[in-house]
């Protein structure tokens, strides 16, 4: 299984934002079951990137403002 695939697991059993980053796609995944607080301070996010094609580290921003917002349809 890949982090895409088993980033719904792990968003909806931690209840945070997950976001992978990779030179083929970028994703950002929400819980499934439960939706994250309504107040933007208080959304946990976890960034992971993959790097060198087999590997997964933590990506850690000063800030998440550079974070582009999700649209919503």
């Amino acid at each position: 299984m890949t982090i895409p695939n088993m980033g719904y697991v792990i968003a909806s059993r931690y209840n945070v934002i997950l976001v992978c980053l990779s030179l083929q796609q970028n994703v950002t995944i929400f819980p499934l079951r439960s939706k994250p607080p309504v107040d933007v301070s208080q959304h946990r996010i976890i960034c992971i990137g993959h790097v060198y094609g087999n590997h997964f580290v933590q990506v850690m921003f000063i800030t998440y403002k550079i974070m582009q917002p999700v649209m919503s349809y």
